[in-house]
């Protein structure tokens, strides 16, 4: 994406509409070339949100997508169908999102038509039948009765806050949308916000980096891959990146040059990759190498989606067969249901950003790391490959194979010492947080729409402190 190829009449329409004070702070050229990202990223935020988890389209537009895309809500044009969503802005051309039953929304990029990605063959996988047993082994209700009487204080006050918010600028809202707790193996706490009920499938955003480390671990198990050798990517061989180790792209330390960002107003690889690529593994893939494979740490998006194109490789080649991979393999014997990774034009899973479950099935995630990778008796990960998960990266303490650790900046400073050293978290954009603490056999989830994130990460992680004094 490049500032000269954006008419002077959208940078001097952007100037005139910015408010003053995001015109001061943002490089205007910046925010122009980021544009078709910004448009890209509100078609997809509002299909996946509205189409695929049936949340209120105007809902979406004005409390989720627009707050996170200034200012381009004082220029696009927002439209929907009963299978599409739609942004333009100015002369820009419409970035468009797609719905497809059983594999939620995928983004167009300008090469490529709505006719020939539906004209792409899939067969959607049959749910589990959902029954009344207990969670996880069903879907019976949250059991708080199997909690103290102090433990359930302290959760009932960390719910409050969670669900709390500071006022009405849109910019220091955190929209928590569900909270979800699971003890010793049970679900004993389940809240969602009053608009959302438990079958809406949420974005997980980058807790989807942890499930594709999830489905490595399934084929690790049966024989499909070793951490220690080459991932094997078709474009790799014969090159200086033939030789990275799956170890090394799940420790995101591959050595490949990446710009991650954070999705704000100016571009980086993530989002060009994202937004504006239509076959996002090769985009990635192409990127050069810069260091030492295992030795430097670089939080990736694409290092995540390079490992589900190597795990689609794997399952057979094609995006059937690693939806069939992931479905049956992971998903049916966890008892997730409706579940599913958003696939890029091309047909690949998203697998750094664009999981899609119910709350109650992420949450089915984490008592799985939990358990070390045992289910109801049955291992679905080796435990020694949930160790190396868990252990620390040797490029970064604070990462291990695509989870987090204790201790690590994203918890607050004042609050790290009071937390477990055996403590891990899926973590996502906007606050997704899914905390674990395997020796007190605890898992914590928060999922939502946060702007405040400081605000939405004190909470769950005071939240985590609370419960583990109050036994």
């Amino acid at each position: 994406m490049s500032a000269r190829l954006m008419p002077a009449t959208l940078l001097a329409c952007a100037a005139a509409l910015a408010p003053s004070s995001q015109a001061q702070e943002l490089d205007l050229l910046s925010l122009i070339a980021a544009m078709p990202a910004g448009t890209g990223y509100a078609a997809w935020d509002l299909c996946s949100r509205s189409l695929a988890a049936g949340d209120d389209f105007n809902h979406v537009k004005e409390t989720y997508t627009a707050p996170k895309v200034q200012p381009l809500p004082w220029l696009w044009t927002v439209s929907r169908t009963s299978t599409k969503a739609s942004v333009s802005a100015l002369l820009l051309a419409p970035r468009s999102a797609v719905h497809r039953p059983g594999l939620g929304c995928t983004l167009l990029t300008p090469d490529v038509s709505e006719w020939w990605l539906r004209a792409q063959y899939f067969q959607p996988a049959t749910s589990p039948a959902a029954d009344g047993r207990a969670w996880p082994l069903g879907e019976g209700a949250a059991q708080p009765g199997l909690l103290s009487a102090a433990r359930r204080a302290a959760l009932e006050a960390g719910a409050a806050q969670v669900f709390s918010e500071a006022g009405s600028d849109p910019l220091k809202r955190t929209n928590s949308n569900a909270l979800l707790v699971a003890q010793d193996g049970r679900l004993v706490y389940e809240r969602y916000a009053s608009r959302y009920q438990r079958n809406q499938p949420q974005l997980g955003w980058s807790m989807t980096k942890t499930l594709t480390s999830l489905i490595a671990g399934v084929m690790e198990r049966e024989g499909r891959l070793k951490l220690d050798q080459p991932v094997g990517l078709a474009g790799w061989t014969g090159t200086d990146k033939a030789g990275i180790t799956w170890r090394q792209l799940l420790n995101m330390a591959p050595g490949i040059r990446w710009n991650e960002g954070d999705y704000s107003a100016t571009a980086t690889d993530t989002t060009q990759m994202l937004f504006s690529e239509p076959d996002q593994c090769a985009w990635a893939a192409a990127r050069p190498l810069e260091s030492t494979p295992g030795t430097v740490f670089n939080y990736s998006t694409g290092f995540a989606n390079l490992a589900m194109c190597g795990l689609k490789r794997l399952a057979g080649g094609t995006h059937q067969s690693i939806y069939n991979y992931y479905q049956t393999r992971l998903f049916a014997p966890l008892g997730i249901r409706g579940g599913v990774i958003e696939p890029d034009a091309a047909g690949t899973p998203v697998g750094g950003a664009r999981g899609m479950l119910r709350p109650v099935d992420w949450l089915r995630l984490g008592q799985l790391v939990a358990n070390d990778g045992q289910w109801q008796g049955k291992a679905i990960l080796d435990p020694g490959y949930v160790a190396f998960m868990k252990a620390p990266s040797p490029a970064s303490d604070e990462y291990g194979g695509t989870i987090w650790r204790q201790p690590t900046h994203h918890i607050p400073e004042d609050l790290r010492a009071q937390l477990p050293a055996d403590m891990v978290f899926f973590a996502g954009v906007q606050e997704q947080l899914m905390v674990i603490v395997p020796s007190r056999r605890l898992v914590v989830l928060r999922m939502g729409v946060a702007f405040d994130t400081d605000r939405a990460r004190r909470q769950v992680f005071q939240l985590v402190i609370d419960l583990l004094a109050n036994p």
